[in-house]
């Protein structure tokens, strides 16, 4: 099968190598430590038949951790396709790391243009600055609503921290987050009470 992966690559210099934990069995994980909890999910899940584009998103700024960041995803997937016998394809997205509405603009139109048309997409929203989150979202709602794409996980690696150490990190999937613009979205309504009512009555079903 084919799936799209899209990872936010960290700025910062030390990413930690942890064995994440899953509460959730739509989430296996391994047993092994990742520095990405998608891979640590990858690793569990692919197959030798999947074929997967993966879309790393990164932030230039002067300190360049970005690019060792980079080599160590890249390693990480390398091993796991070797396991696996699954195949890979990696796609660089960059863009400045700065909050000026161009930027932001830049990085939805070159996100659209690697999402193929029926594509599985899977995304990894651990790291990376607090804009990208949300660019992500907009993106995924556009190509699940015109591109005919859909959304299989986005996850998010939680982290207990002592005395600036990682204790502890689980998996989490914030499909439930991503959905609830959707839930706003098929509202119809001019009236704000009214509106308040017709949200509560859909986050209860």
């Amino acid at each position: 099968m084919k799936k799209i992966i899209i990872c936010n690559i960290p700025m910062r210099e030390y990413v930690a190598n942890t064995v994440y934990i899953s509460d959730d069995e739509s989430l296996p994980v391994s047993a092994n430590p990742y520095r990405y909890p998608i891979n640590s999910l990858l690793s569990q899940t692919v197959t030798g038949d999947d074929e997967l584009k993966i879309i790393l998103l990164i932030k230039k700024d002067e300190n360049t951790f970005y690019e060792k960041n980079t080599s160590d995803y890249k390693h990480e997937i390398d091993e796991i396709c070797k396991l696996t016998g699954a195949k890979a394809e990696y796609i660089t997205v960059d863009t400045a790391f700065s909050q000026k509405k161009e930027n932001h603009e830049q990085l939805m139109k070159k996100l659209i243009d690697e999402i193929d048309t029926g594509s599985h997409i899977m995304v990894d929203i651990t790291y990376g600055p607090k804009d990208l989150p949300i660019v992500i979202f907009t993106m995924l709602n556009f190509a699940e609503k015109f591109l005919r794409c859909e959304i299989v996980n986005i996850v998010y690696g939680q982290a207990t921290f002592k005395d600036n150490k990682v204790i502890g990190s689980i998996i989490c999937d914030m499909i439930p987050l991503y959905c609830l613009s959707s839930v706003t979205n098929a509202i119809k309504c001019d009236e704000p009470e009214k509106a308040r009512k017709m949200l509560k009555s859909l986050l209860e079903l």
